[in-house]
C-alpha cells in the first residue's frame, strides 16, 4: 500500500483529533511532530503531546502510541520547503 505525503501541520492536526477521540485524552491541548536529526524525514518522526494537568497520563500515552502507529502506516512526512 502506498503512503500519502502529508505536511507537518496537517499531520499535527490529524494526530490531535485522533488522540482527543480516545476516552481520557480530552485534555490534550496540542501535538507537535518532531523529526530525528540526520534521519530520513518521511518515517522517522514522533509525536509530542501537550496536555492539561487534569489529563489521564496513562490514557494519553496509550492514545499517542496507537495514533503514532496508525499515522506512520498511512503517511510519510513531506519535506519542509
Amino acid at each position: 500500500m502506498t503512503k500519502a505525503l502529508i505536511s507537518r501541520a496537517d499531520l499535527e492536526r490529524i494526530a490531535l483529533q485522533e488522540i482527543r477521540s480516545f476516552p481520557g485524552s480530552e485534555q490534550v491541548r496540542s501535538v507537535e511532530v518532531e523529526c530525528e536529526s540526520g534521519a530520513p524525514r518521511d518515517t522517522n518522526w514522533r509525536l509530542y503531546v501537550i496536555a492539561n494537568d487534569e489529563g489521564d497520563l496513562d490514557r494519553i500515552q496509550y492514545a499517542a502510541k496507537v495514533t503514532t502507529d496508525r499515522l506512520k502506516r498511512r503517511y510519510d512526512l513531506r519535506p519542509d520547503k
